[in-house]
């Protein structure tokens, strides 16, 4: 079978993938599976990042900070008489440094410590009787041994420093982080509906996107191989995306090729079994017959008187069953399989074999670069045989030209004769049989031109794709 065109889907055929039901199962997808992924991943991220500011609390670096700070401070309290208001000021001053990045001993997640808690850091400079001489939080008493409290993270950090007249005083460093499973679940309670919303809004644009891009492209293949089902190999997916789904359609648009050779294999194979056993029957029954009634007409004539032995009317009947059995002999011919084997030797010797047969002059032409499927062989010999069986019944010709050519895809087979012309179609069934032989072919075309004592032109034409 061979069309052209475009082909559009039936609208009535069933769409097993229908966009509907993506777009259900990607918000199903993101709503059980979605969510909890990203709370799931935004919690690793907090535990990991919380572990890193635990670090940075253990680590040398903090302790020298505070060192460092209470020698400043017990340096402005010498030398500037620093106190009250001052000190308060001064000791904020430092607690907004360790917040942020770029000096805080906590580095990058210096400004996490907020989130964890609204005031981490509680700074206190307190004598040598734990008097507090200033603080960061009014009315805070830090407590003398860190209790163990496991639902959060806290820290006591004490350094000496000399204040006015040499007095022994110290700087208090007080962290109280909660963790992470406090903040995450804070953050759930009022982020949820949030993310919910987020993840909805990114299901139906992630829908659209696969059904306008995805589920398209793979509906345009389902219905091409639909149309492959139903023997239009002439169409294509043509899909030369560069990405999984353009594979596998590029793939895919090969095969189109290959099924219709093996189509058209098995129908050619089927065909010849059937002209087997037509020709099979035919010699059986019909031919033998035929040859019976050619005995007995012959014992017919051998047991009549010598005056009766010519009678019009017998000779006539011997006659006419000579014609029966040449007839059945060429019908046979042509229903008996061609041979394997060159296709070009094979039917430059059956033109031949007709040349002497019909006493006709044949001359052959075939381009040396021209390539024919072997399914095509076939109809081509038949076409030709019916050909010449015409000219050797009807025509009268002495000479007949039978040239085959290519040019591209476009082939011709073209047989030319010297004789009476005048054919009309419609009187015999030759024409119509080289018609529907011509119909055998892809975009098979048959025509003729037959003019009174001009001899008589057949012509085929078909593209050939086989290289």
């Amino acid at each position: 079978m061979h069309y052209r065109g475009r082909f559009e889907p039936n609208p009535s055929m069933p769409n097993p993938l229908r966009p509907s039901g993506l777009l259900l199962k990607l918000a199903a997808f993101f709503l059980v599976c979605g969510v909890p992924g990203l709370f799931a991943l935004d919690s690793v991220r907090l535990i990991l990042e919380f572990r890193q500011i635990v670090q940075g609390l253990d680590s040398p670096r903090l302790v020298q900070e505070i060192h460092r700070e209470a020698e400043a401070l017990g340096r402005h309290r010498r030398e500037r008489d620093l106190a009250g208001i001052g000190l308060e000021r001064d000791l904020e001053r430092w607690l907004l440094t360790l917040t942020q990045p770029a000096r805080s001993p906590f580095g990058e997640n210096a400004f996490a410590l907020l989130e964890y808690s609204p005031q981490p850091f509680v700074a206190l400079l307190v004598d040598a009787d734990g008097r507090t001489l200033a603080s960061t939080r009014d009315g805070f008493v830090p407590p003398s041994v860190v209790p163990a409290d496991h639902g959060r993270v806290q820290r006591l950090y004490r350094a000496p420093l000399l204040g006015p007249g040499e007095s022994a005083e110290h700087l208090v460093l007080w962290v109280d982080l909660a963790r992470p499973s406090e903040r995450i679940w804070r953050s759930l309670s009022f982020e949820w509906p949030i993310v919910l919303a987020g993840a909805l809004v990114f299901a139906l644009v992630a829908a659209l996107f696969l059904s306008g891009w995805v589920t398209r492209r793979l509906r345009r293949i389902a219905a091409t191989a639909d149309a492959w089902r139903h023997g239009r190999f002439d169409l294509r997916i043509n899909d030369h995306a560069r990405d999984e789904i353009g594979d596998l359609a590029q793939q895919l648009d090969t095969m189109p090729a290959a099924l219709a050779e093996l189509v058209e294999h098995r129908a050619d194979r089927a065909r010849r079994r059937e002209r087997e056993r037509i020709a099979r029957d035919l010699h059986d029954t019909i031919k033998q017959q035929a040859f019976a009634l050619s005995m007995q007409l012959g014992a017919l004539e051998a047991a009549l008187p010598d005056g009766q032995r010519r009678l019009p009317s017998l000779a006539e009947s011997r006659a006419l069953a000579e014609q029966i059995q040449r007839e059945l002999a060429e019908l046979l011919g042509e229903l008996h399989p061609l041979p394997d084997g060159d296709w070009r030797t094979r039917i430059e010797a059956r033109i031949a074999d007709w040349a002497r047969r019909s006493g006709i002059r044949a001359v052959v032409e075939l381009d040396d670069a021209i390539v024919i499927a072997p399914s095509r062989c076939e109809v081509l010999t038949r076409a030709i045989d019916e050909a010449l069986a015409n000219v050797a019944r009807h025509s009268g010709a002495h000479g007949v030209r039978i040239a085959i050519t290519q040019v591209g895809e476009h082939c011709s087979l073209r047989i030319d004769d010297d004789g009476r012309g005048g054919i009309v179609e419609g009187r015999g069934r030759g024409l119509r049989h080289l018609r529907e032989r011509a119909a055998e072919l892809p975009d098979g075309r048959f025509e003729w031109h037959s003019d009174e004592g001009a001899g008589s032109r057949i012509e085929l034409h078909w593209t050939e794709t086989v290289t």
